[in-house]
């Protein structure tokens, strides 16, 4: 008994290693992606950026603190959000290919913010520049709940609801091409870049508000960890421990519509990120998800930051948009997760 006990504690001690390790990844991205752009600044010249910016000339102060640093905290957030919605897609409904981007929920949030953004729909007594971000929170939501709905009929293999999300993606593509053709050419410039995914748009404000949102649905998931695990063992068994699987659920698929919102309506469509992110976690640390949920997070955060500096890497001069790069990792890892599952889930 005493030695399964130090197994047990010596296997965690390793996971909460990995984390610390994924951690510090994160951090060398962040500061990486900092460092590099068109300007050349060296660094030197950055950290006296960041740490003394009175003492740096005027060009420097606005490369780092109004360009570089707000693209580069977005990208761990951000990445960091759509892994964890990701995470708990695939906790949730059952199935290892969930993910905001291929069950069709991040389609969704660009439909409801191009309803905003072509001025099809305006929601009273909310600023405009939040009625983007609502519009997609409420697209998603209901997109979400569909797939939770189909997932939950007996007869409907994993299988039949990958499809049905994949169905889901073209029809809300579909819709988004529509509102590209009835679009000004302003909007319609809007739209486009928007759809590519880009940390062009991040700001001060925005990095508020999911540094704000993000360690509180963290928190909330993190709570209910244990009941969370317990669904991998099948929902027979999980109620019969007496967890309400059916409220788990709802509230669970409402926090990852909040954070896909979000992240999707501050820098666009971004594919991959919540699928390949919670996979490597589950390789590397399992599926307790006092463990697992952190993990993924933090992959995420760095997936996202290495995308970030492979955008702005790889023709130099040109920001690459993120959906670009992430497709270049995010669809051969899709297809060998496929192939290595023999098209069994």
């Amino acid at each position: 008994m005493a030695a399964a006990l130090h197994q047990h504690r010596a296997r965690n001690q390793k996971k909460k290693i990995a984390l610390a390790g994924f951690f510090i990844l994160s951090l060398i991205c962040v500061v990486a992606d900092i460092l590099i752009g068109s300007q050349g600044l060296t660094l030197t010249q950055v950290l006296a950026g960041i740490f003394h910016p009175a003492a740096s000339d005027i060009a420097s102060r606005v490369i780092i603190w109004d360009i570089r640093m707000p693209m580069s905290l977005m990208a761990p957030l951000v990445g960091g959000a759509l892994a964890l919605a990701g995470a708990q897609m695939q906790t949730t409904l059952s199935n290892p290919l969930a993910d905001p981007y291929t069950f069709g929920v991040s389609a969704a949030a660009g439909f409801g913010a191009s309803l905003v953004i072509t001025n099809v729909i305006a929601i009273p007594f909310i600023p405009v520049e939040y009625q983007v971000a609502v519009m997609a929170f409420i697209m998603c939501l209901l997109t979400t709940f569909m797939i939770a709905g189909i997932s939950s009929v007996k007869r409907v293999s994993i299988e039949g609801v990958m499809l049905f999300g994949v169905a889901i993606m073209f029809a809300y593509d579909s819709m988004l091409t529509m509102m590209q053709y009835i679009a000004t050419e302003t909007q319609l410039q809007t739209l486009v870049f928007w759809q590519m995914g880009s940390l062009d748009r991040g700001s001060w404000e925005k990095i508020t508000v999911l540094a704000i949102v993000l360690p509180v649905v963290l928190g909330i998931m993190m709570k209910d960890a244990w009941q969370l695990s317990s669904l991998k063992i099948g929902q027979e068994r999980a109620e019969s421990m007496g967890i309400n699987v059916n409220r788990l659920r709802i509230k669970t698929l409402l926090l990852v519509s909040l954070i896909t919102s979000l992240s999707v309506s501050f820098v666009g469509a971004v594919g991959f990120v919540g699928l390949v992110a919670p996979h490597i976690a589950r390789m590397v640390l399992g599926e307790d998800q006092r463990f697992f949920l952190p993990a993924s997070f933090l992959l995420g955060s760095v997936l996202l930051g290495l995308a970030s500096i492979a955008s702005k890497t790889i023709m130099p001069g040109i920001i690459l948009p993120l959906t670009v790069v992430m497709s270049m990792v995010g669809i051969p890892f899709f297809i060998f997760l496929i192939i290595k599952k023999g098209g069994k889930f």
